[in-house]
């Protein structure tokens, strides 16, 4: 068997295997977003015609956690940026970092809850405080499963000593689909709150 006939076949099963890891997350992420769009979608015809009684407020404290949410994405990405090159000490720092501001978002957005409902902004009986709370606990949800793919990440990441090639090669796989769902995480609540501010 000559060189042209074998070399084709080495490196058929690695491209198979993150073709097949890439295209698992996008369909993880297209069912999300139907989701999500499903209920923007029910609130959307629910709205008109179940007004609030008063105006809802949208408590300063979303904002700040949407800051989190965009802080979140960019250590991510300059946690990535490491990890191509090889410096996974600093890799693994950042990605602490990425990890602490995606729990800062969560308290951020159980602070907002709370703090709708000592303005006196109930569940029931007020259709866009219901929607405040629905989107934010549902993300918050998603959220959670994104911060254990991090932890997930870390702890491999510590298994990789320096100059291991293919585990490093591996890892850089694994955090791009981490990263993946992460980053739509981070769009996916800019959505929802872009929609929030729009029916309040």
């Amino acid at each position: 068997m000559t060189n042209s006939e074998v070399s084709p076949m080495g490196p058929a099963p690695v491209a198979a295997g993150m073709s097949l890891g890439t295209m698992g997350m996008v369909l993880t992420l297209v069912s999300i977003a139907c989701f999500f769009a499903a209920l923007v979608i029910a609130y959307a015809f629910i709205l008109p015609d179940k007004p609030a009684r008063a105006a809802v407020a949208i408590p300063w404290v979303f904002w700040f956690s949407t800051v989190l949410m965009l802080t979140s994405s960019g250590t991510l990405q300059w946690a990535r940026r490491s990890l191509r090159r090889a410096q996974l000490r600093t890799y693994r720092q950042r990605l602490l970092v990425t990890i602490v501001a995606g729990y800062l978002f969560l308290a951020s957005q159980v602070a907002g809850g709370w703090l709708l409902l000592a303005s006196g902004v109930g569940i029931a009986g007020n259709p866009q405080g219901n929607m405040v709370y629905v989107f934010s606990f549902i993300h918050g949800v998603h959220l959670i499963g994104g911060l254990g793919g991090m932890h997930w990440l870390y702890r491999r990441s510590r298994r990789i000593e320096d100059g291991e090639e293919q585990p490093l090669r591996r890892h850089r796989m694994e955090a791009r689909l981490t990263g993946m769902y992460w980053h739509f995480m981070g769009v996916l609540w800019i959505g929802l709150f872009a929609f929030l501010l729009t029916w309040n």
